[in-house]
């Protein structure tokens, strides 16, 4: 059996579709929307994965860097050498107030390393204040700097240079302290300080200090 149309109105089977392609319309929208979403999620995911891994990169090179500064340097020098400035191996005996800014990318670009080399860096080079290392086989360029943490350049037992310093005992064979034998000699140690930056793909840009006591 038909049904008659209604007065003043469509059919109800056709009300009913109409309604029908409303919610369908409404229910693809909310899907197209989340699909977006969850595209914008997982391509938010993978650069935030690769940033990480770019930053890790970066710190593993910087420790490189340090590494280099304190076997081909720290550890080769004298006492005597140290005491003064050494700006083309990248060296500064001294760390006034200026020395340590709230903004170490600016202090770098315009007080240690204003001229960098060019990269990448074939072979270790010094320039401004600063060695770079060769560019390694991930695109990092790694540039480090050393400061002795003293106020004054010179040598700290022939003048005053206000020298952040610290004693170790001296290693003896046989040495006792036990209460009632002689003490041991103790040896001075000198703080430096090394800066290494890291510049990486993607412009990556990396800090790195750690403090030697010798």
């Amino acid at each position: 059996m038909n049904s008659l149309p209604q007065k003043g109105g469509l059919p109800s089977n056709l009300k009913q579709r109409g309604v029908v392609l409303i919610v369908s319309l409404v229910i693809l929208v909310a899907l197209t929307i989340a699909g977006i979403a969850l595209v914008r999620s997982v391509d938010t995911t993978s650069l935030v994965a690769g940033n990480l891994a770019f930053q890790q990169s970066a710190s593993h090179s910087g420790e490189a860097g340090i590494e280099d500064a304190i076997r081909t340097y720290l550890e080769q020098q004298s006492r005597e050498y140290l005491s003064a400035d050494h700006l083309n191996e990248g060296y500064t005996a001294s760390t006034p107030a200026a020395g340590n800014p709230a903004n170490w990318d600016t202090y770098w670009n315009t007080t240690i390393n204003p001229n960098p080399a060019a990269r990448p860096v074939t072979t270790k080079t010094c320039v401004d204040r600063a060695c770079s290392l060769p560019t390694d086989a991930v695109g990092n360029t790694v540039t480090y700097h050393i400061q002795r943490l003293c106020q004054n350049a010179g040598d700290p037992l022939l003048s005053p240079t206000g020298c952040a310093s610290g004693s170790q005992l001296a290693s003896l064979s046989g040495g006792s302290l036990g209460s009632g034998s002689s003490q041991l000699p103790q040896v001075t140690q000198y703080y430096y300080r090394i800066t290494a930056r890291v510049d990486g793909p993607r412009n990556t840009l990396t800090y790195l200090q750690m403090i030697i006591a010798r």
